[in-house]
């Protein structure tokens, strides 16, 4: 189990960017890491998941259980998106969303990317529907039926 501190998830790549660089690549099925491939990797600790710039960041509230297992990503043990391996991005599994990078950083670090005057706080488990305007589009990525 790898603690979180601010980890980065670009597409099938796990990385920190400052301790650890590349932790781990999926392929095939599995998570690759030095080497050995494994089926599930875990973050654990208060940590919160968080999608766009720094300035203008949407953070989920603290959870303390993150895991990629196959193709699933999940928080306390709900999963919330799916790995498009082809496309090489995530889509929400409650929310209809697609993005290709978030970051899961610890809740210390997570004030200080949102901006205190307005946090958008976001919660994978809220329907589209209760959603803000701002948390309904957080990837620039087009989906195929809007094409």
């Amino acid at each position: 189990m790898l603690e979180a501190t601010d980890f980065r998830i670009t597409g099938g790549v796990l990385w920190n960017q400052v301790e650890h660089g590349l932790i781990a690549c999926y392929s095939g099925g599995s998570w690759k890491h030095h080497g050995r491939y494994y089926s599930s990797l875990t973050i654990g600790g208060a940590c919160c998941l968080a999608f766009g710039i720094a300035r203008d960041a949407l953070i989920s509230e603290p959870i303390s259980l993150f895991s990629l297992t196959g193709t699933s990503f999940r928080a306390n043990g709900v999963g919330i998106a799916e790995y498009d391996e082809k496309l090489d991005l995530w889509r929400g599994l409650i929310r209809p969303i697609e993005w290709q990078a978030m970051r899961v950083v610890s809740a210390a670090a997570a004030s200080a990317l949102a901006d205190a005057s307005t946090p958008t706080l976001l919660n994978p488990w809220d329907y589209l529907a209760r959603a803000p305007r701002s948390a309904i589009s957080s990837s620039k990525h087009t989906p195929p039926s809007a094409r």
